[in-house]
């Protein structure tokens, strides 16, 4: 009996040894890294701001949830958005709209999103609001 007990210990740790955890998550955050803010076009206001690229700068990091916004816009007449700051993101379930997430920045719905081509589009214009365009 004693003779079986040490194989199977051998095959039990070897087993227990060789099982990898897989810990090691594929982030599939689509917006996760750093964006430059391009524009804001606003419908209802008929608003149009264009910004050089890298003059305000969204860093989306998945892990922490956070967006970190670095604003160097000193034109206080342009719509820049957000002020340079830390926010809370969150991924929103849209069951009834024309998109399956909106984006929630601060607790603030900035409406449906899309990345395609290196840039990120969010938009708010089934309520009226927003349009902003981010570069990769």
């Amino acid at each position: 009996m004693k003779k079986l007990i040490l194989p199977f210990a051998l095959l039990l740790i070897f087993i227990l040894s060789s099982c990898s955890s897989d810990s090691k998550s594929t982030n599939t955050d689509p917006v996760q890294g750093q964006w430059k803010l391009v524009a804001v076009d606003g419908f209802f206001t008929g608003t149009h701001d264009t910004f050089t690229p890298g003059l305000i700068t969204w860093t989306f990091n998945p892990i922490t949830q956070t967006v970190s916004v670095v604003n160097n816009n000193t034109n206080p007449n342009s719509n820049d958005l957000l002020e340079t700051g830390v926010y809370n993101y969150h991924f929103v379930n849209n069951p009834d709209a024309p998109c399956a997430e909106s984006i929630d920045i601060n607790g603030t719905v900035y409406g449906c999103y899309t990345v395609a081509n290196d840039s990120l589009i969010i938009d708010q214009a089934i309520a009226d609001g927003f349009s902003v365009t981010l570069k990769h």
